[in-house]
């Protein structure tokens, strides 16, 4: 590494070329994330992005060290080479970024949707009006979620960061029955479990006036449910999360770590600065065995109230399933509704933050373990909708029994890219099902919708 450092240093234009590199990384990011977005997964964009303004921002260093070094060995020609050289790399860099921003601001390159028709003659569905940012405080239907994050709020806190694992049930089912703590997580309506990267994931979602909505990444905050009927209350943010076996939604370098039954004080960090209060955020992350639990929590105080609300809410809603860990137990500790009777697999949706984003309601029992998730197409010409991202962001794994008369129920959220805003057509959406036994795929439901695609 110090042998790279000093060649870099040493060159008058290895670094500035570095700078022009990591800028056309960045511009790629842009102009597949405009125009060319179904092409590469969400991922690889993150990496392009990232690589290249980080990148940027290493190589500008190592461009005024170089200068500085010339100049302290006064080596007057090499330190007026690496000035002129970074003056034009970042010149040219800043005028190509510029170009790709107004292009991507100005040019609408997306004509997807621009000749096509709804046919006359098939059963076209609406999607259904958004929800997700209609709550208010309340207390009569508020599920058991809403009201731990809501009463811990309400309650004034403390100098005391001290949080406790105090999580015995959850433990047991994940060493001793992982395979039920799952069944009963994807069953209960209020737990998004998923799949992601060879591992499977539950992140617990708020029941609001439209019934169960997943925000972005699972995040809820005032913004979505503030505590009071008026619509003001404390600020806050909050997600939890089960991770089988590794946390995926950390992205803290430093979290509080904590087996079960261990007691640390959490250190929160700044966080969001709000007009009413100063925000904190902190992670905190329970791992036993062959699972682990993730509470991020950004709150005004030094007391972490919402995680030990969380971390109480889970330890009494799994205490009944590790007393007796049996199908007939999740049944029984199911909440209303959970399990619905003489109704058809379907599919509906809702509309999202903006045209194009959809939140997603799933309703099936494939009569096995496995996940589920959605195919789309336009109906005129066959055309596959958003292929690389769809498969993921719409993955669930259902509750399921032998009973087909039993169905259950699973939401998330999807963005279709393809169109623009104001641009409908008909599209048919496709629900399949991967076993886990690793017999072949089948489909289980279909259902045409009027949509629009997501324009950035």
């Amino acid at each position: 590494m110090k042998r790279f450092l000093i060649q870099f240093i040493s060159s008058w234009w290895l670094s500035p070329l570095g700078l022009l590199l990591c800028a056309g990384l960045w511009c790629c990011d842009i102009v597949f994330a405009a125009f060319l977005k179904t092409m590469l997964p969400s991922m690889v964009l993150k990496i392009l992005g990232r690589v290249g303004g980080g990148g940027f921002i290493v190589f500008l260093g190592l461009c005024l060290a170089a200068f500085v070094r010339a100049l302290v060995l006064k080596r007057w020609g090499r330190a007026v080479a690496v000035f002129f050289a970074t003056g034009a790399c970042a010149g040219v860099s800043l005028v190509a970024a510029c170009a790709v921003a107004f292009m991507v601001v100005l040019v609408d390159n997306d004509d997807f949707a621009d000749d096509l028709s709804i046919p006359e003659g098939i059963e076209i569905a609406e999607p259904g009006e958004c929800t997700l940012w209609l709550g208010t405080g309340r207390a009569d239907g508020a599920d058991a979620y809403f009201t731990a994050v809501s009463n811990a709020l309400l309650q004034a806190g403390t100098d005391d960061g001290t949080v406790s694992a105090d999580v015995p049930s959850f433990a047991r089912l994940a060493r001793e029955d992982r395979d039920i703590l799952l069944r009963y997580l994807s069953a209960h309506p209020g737990w998004r479990v998923f799949a992601l990267r060879d591992s499977l994931y539950a992140t617990r979602i708020m029941k609001g006036p439209g019934g169960w909505d997943y925000p972005l990444n699972g995040f809820f905050s005032d913004f979505h449910y503030p505590m009071t009927a008026e619509g003001r209350g404390p600020h806050y943010q909050v997600r939890l999360t089960i991770g089988f076996p590794d946390p995926w939604w950390n992205r803290d370098p430093q979290p509080t770590r904590l087996a079960p039954g261990e007691t640390a004080d959490v250190v929160p960090s700044p966080g969001m600065a709000t007009s009413q209060d100063a925000m904190n955020k902190s992670h905190v992350i329970i791992s036993a065995e062959n699972a682990c639990i993730e509470v991020y929590e950004e709150s005004a105080g030094r007391e972490r109230r919402l995680t030990k609300a969380l971390l109480r809410l889970l330890e009494e809603e799994l205490r009944p399933l590790a007393e007796s860990p049996t199908p007939a137990t999740i049944a029984r500790i199911l909440p209303p509704g959970a399990i619905l009777r003489g109704e058809a697999p379907d599919i509906s949706l809702k509309d999202g933050m903006q045209g194009g984003i959809y939140a997603v309601r799933i309703l099936a029992n494939p009569g096995e373990p496995g996940l589920v998730y959605l195919k789309a197409f336009e109906v005129t010409k066959g055309t596959p909708l958003s292929q690389a991202r769809l498969p993921d962001t719409s993955s669930l794994r259902l509750g399921w029994s032998d009973d087909p008369g039993e169905l259950y129920s699973g939401t998330t959220e999807i963005t279709i890219y393809e169109g623009n805003w104001e641009q409908f057509y008909a599209a048919r959406f496709e629900l399949w099902f991967k076993p886990d036994s690793g017999a072949p795929e089948r489909k289980l439901a279909e259902k045409v919708f009027r949509i629009q695609g997501w324009q950035r």
